[in-house]
């Protein structure tokens, strides 16, 4: 063992990196690392359709990132990382008032904003919306919209839908809710029939959503927010025949995932081959899932931190939020952790404006496995995958898709989740993880 130690060392500290072009991508790393192929991490110019995804019912919705050749008329991101910066902080800073603003992006940067498209009306008027577990009510751009609304946005009509009502209990009111960036929502409710893009989920009748009317801010030209959080106006509580909803975030944003509808956990034996549950929480934010995130390991060994520093706070799974932030000291043990591990590459300074640990690397080479450690009782032990660690910005740099919070909440972002299935059980009150996913 010692011998097998002392050779890990070596390959790592002396540049594993140098040898692994000669041996391959499919040489096996040491135990507790991977090896990377950084091809597989960066977006393609093309769509590519993803089939794996969770496994709890067939009513499905596919999952798109806006920024990637899957989405219509995509954006080009913009270099500058402050903009990410930006955008985790609000989403902070907001994260018990929902929805948000999205961010604009990033040159070759692979990062979330993630819709799918549902139709409204009869006849059906369609749109992409970001699917967000953190946002308790479902909102789109209306065409009675006197601000914040664009002449190339698509905008909700309800004068031509005969499903369309706001004469009845819980299908009128006004909504108006601010958010601490200054940005705001004002609109009314109303009930319509809420369809999939592809008829691949039933219909919903008198759907309850919000028609957008006064926007201020930065929405980022989106159609608008389908809620998957926690409250009476979001998308599970009006489908109660519905008990579980679980998405599969794809490992680049030329791919695509899927967002499923069900009720019960299905055999997949040839999808995911790791499926573990740990119980859903409480916590400040009613709107929000919460998990006992209890220790972080990297490389095999548990960061030497306090649990208490992790529990004493509050840990959200979220799909808005991008980048995973954790409280500082646990951000310093893991960043610490990372680097050690990595001391056979070109450690850049100042290379990035959120992240302070970003390496120049040759394709293939190796990175430390990282394992998320949940549930006070019963504990489970979650594997990232290689694009659930790394922030691939080129061929040759990539960074630790992690960042420390300026309080001590805990944030688990969609980058974490690249790659795996993510079902909520919510009769049951718990969250499973699918890791060692295909795909395809």
């Amino acid at each position: 063992m010692a011998l097998i130690n002392k050779l890990i060392f070596f390959l790592v500290y002396f540049g594993y990196d140098q040898i692994l072009p000669i041996l391959g991508e499919n040489h096996l790393a040491p135990p507790h690392y991977k090896v990377v192929n950084i091809s597989s991490l960066l977006p393609k110019p093309y769509c590519q359709e993803s089939t794996s995804g969770p496994a709890i019912g067939s009513q499905k919705l596919k999952i798109v990132s806006r920024h990637g050749p899957c989405f219509p008329n995509a954006k080009t991101p913009s270099s500058d990382s402050e903009q990410l910066m930006n955008w985790d902080e609000v989403r902070v800073r907001s994260i018990n008032k929902k929805p948000k603003k999205a961010p604009s992006g990033h040159s070759n940067y692979d990062y979330g904003g993630y819709t799918v498209n549902i139709g409204l009306g009869t006849p059906r008027q369609y749109f992409s919306l970001m699917f967000d577990i953190g946002s308790p009510a479902t909102w789109v751009r209306c065409k009675s919209c006197t601000k914040g609304c664009k002449s190339n946005n698509l905008l909700y009509d309800p004068s031509v839908s005969s499903t369309h009502t706001n004469n009845k209990s819980g299908c009128n009111g006004l909504f108006s809710v601010s958010y601490r960036d200054h940005s705001s929502i004002e609109g009314i409710w109303g009930c319509d029939t809420l369809t999939g893009d592809d008829r691949d989920i039933s219909q919903i009748q008198n759907f309850r959503f919000v028609c957008g009317q006064n926007l201020k801010g930065d929405f980022d030209e989106m159609d608008g927010i389908l809620g998957l959080g926690k409250g009476d106006s979001s998308v599970m509580s009006q489908i109660p025949s519905m008990q579980m909803f679980s998405y599969f975030i794809p490992i680049t944003s030329s791919r695509m995932g899927n967002l499923f509808f069900g009720n019960e956990v299905m055999d997949r034996s040839n999808d995911c081959s790791i499926t573990q549950f740990t119980e859903l929480v409480d916590g400040q934010c009613k709107e929000c899932y919460y998990v006992d995130l209890i220790g972080i390991s990297v490389a095999g060994n548990k960061l030497n931190v306090s649990s208490r520093i992790l529990t004493s706070g509050e840990t959200i799974i979220d799909s808005g939020t991008v980048i995973t932030q954790l409280p500082e000291d646990v951000y310093s043990a893991l960043r610490d952790a990372f680097r050690q591990s990595m001391l056979g590459y070109t450690l850049l300074e100042k290379a990035d404006k959120l992240m302070d640990t970003c390496y120049r690397v040759k394709t293939p080479f190796t990175i430390p496995e990282i394992k998320f450690h949940f549930g006070k009782e019963n504990s489970i032990d979650v594997s990232l995958s290689e694009s659930g660690t790394l922030w691939t910005q080129t061929e040759s740099k990539v960074c630790l898709a992690f960042t420390s919070a300026k309080d001590n909440l805990s944030i688990i972002g969609s980058v974490q989740q690249r790659g795996m299935n993510v079902i909520y059980d919510l009769k049951e009150k718990r969250i499973g993880f699918g890791t060692n996913c295909p795909t395809y």
